[in-house]
């Protein structure tokens, strides 16, 4: 009898791997999303999530226009263009320009949202090297992701440390503080269980 085909063996369409990116950009702003909207009760940190919200259009526009141009998606949809014809991009650059993109758009959420330390979005951060492994991109790349996610963790608890409680008064904002840490714990529970359940959901789809 002929060995079962795994996950190594089988050749998935460039394609399917580019409807998977949209798929993965769609539901980690759509986590980012619902987050922001939970942040934005917070009385210390709902400007900045409300502000931050601008943010996630223009994370989906760059990274969903960087994999539509890639040349496996625009071969598909480029002949509707009829004469006119766009630059495209290699695929294995397009899938490094939305890593990166999104390395990038995180990391500014958690600088907009107290450090890594305190930020519901760091669980997302450290979520962008799986994705990785889900997309195929090659060993070195995602070592290099990893490493890149984990400096910047590190660099981002220090925007956490500034955050000093002398700098609030307790005694003329305490019900105030409570409401924002129930704010701040059920936006980190959405953030930290979202992760955990698209991990789940890609460990499931990519096992052998």
């Amino acid at each position: 009898m002929g060995r079962e085909p795994t996950m190594a063996t089988i050749r998935i369409e460039p394609t399917t791997l580019a409807g998977a990116a949209i798929v993965i950009q769609v539901c980690l702003l759509f986590i980012s999303f619902v987050t922001l909207l939970l942040l934005a009760n917070s009385s210390k940190r709902g400007a900045a999530a409300l502000h931050s919200q601008k943010t996630l259009v223009l994370w989906l526009l760059c990274t969903l226009v960087v994999i539509l141009m890639g040349e496996d998606l625009y071969a598909t949809w480029g002949p509707m263009l009829g004469s006119l014809t766009l630059p495209s991009v290699r695929r294995d650059l397009a899938f490094l320009a939305v890593f990166v993109l999104d390395i990038l758009f995180v990391t500014f959420l958690i600088l907009n949202t107290g450090g890594s330390k305190r930020s519901p979005f760091t669980s997302v951060l450290l979520l962008l090297p799986t994705l990785a492994i889900f997309l195929r991109e090659p060993v070195g790349r995602f070592l290099v992701y990893s490493a890149a996610v984990g400096l910047l963790y590190v660099l981002l608890l220090k925007k956490s440390f500034r955050l000093q409680p002398k700098d609030i008064d307790s005694s003329e904002f305490y019900e105030p503080a409570m409401s924002d840490e129930l704010t701040d714990d059920r936006a980190t529970i959405w953030a930290n269980i979202s992760c955990l359940v698209l991990a789940t959901l890609i460990g499931a789809i990519a096992q052998p």
